[in-house]
């Protein structure tokens, strides 16, 4: 695909850009809110940013390679699987150092810790949907209840049960 140089480019806004958005606008001014979903929720919108329409033009003014959004896109459709640094970094044919240190610049995070991230905020949204908390995790890919709870809390400061119960 060809993309014509300018200065100024325009995009659809696509259905995940549009949810991503809405959820960071509904932090407001809630502090509490804020200090527990700021990070995620932003790091949502990135995603939904680079993985849309005006992604190219994005990865292109912040400098973020073709190879690391190529990278999120094929864990984003294999989030529920045990994925590795190595099957990330292979689907886009670097060596696991390089990727390791490209994916690090262009996210702030870890490849790990952008995995759990990511399976953690999908877990989010389903427990916000309604789905129970057990089926959430197994459907991100965890295989111990107690280690997604973990995990959970640690991002959200909330056990999941509470997430559902507040959301």
């Amino acid at each position: 695909m060809s993309y014509p140089s300018q200065s100024i480019l325009t995009a659809d806004w696509d259905h995940n850009f549009t949810d991503a958005l809405y959820k960071v606008l509904l932090l407001d001014d809630d502090a509490i809110d804020l200090a527990i979903l700021k990070k995620a929720r932003l790091r949502e919108l990135y995603c939904a940013l680079l993985k849309g329409q005006a992604g190219y033009a994005f990865k292109r003014a912040f400098g973020v390679g073709n190879e690391i959004a190529r990278s999120i896109a094929f864990l984003s459709s294999h989030l529920h699987e045990n994925i590795t640094i190595e099957d990330m970094a292979s689907q886009i044919g670097m060596s696991r150092a390089v990727f390791h240190r490209k994916f690090k610049q262009a996210t702030n995070m870890s490849p790990i810790q952008f995995v759990k991230s990511m399976r953690l905020n999908h877990a989010a949204m389903k427990i916000t949907q309604g789905t129970n908390v057990n089926v959430a995790a197994m459907e991100m890919g965890y295989v111990s209840s107690s280690q997604f709870s973990r995990e959970f809390k640690r991002m959200y400061g909330l056990s999941p049960k509470q997430w559902s119960q507040q959301n």
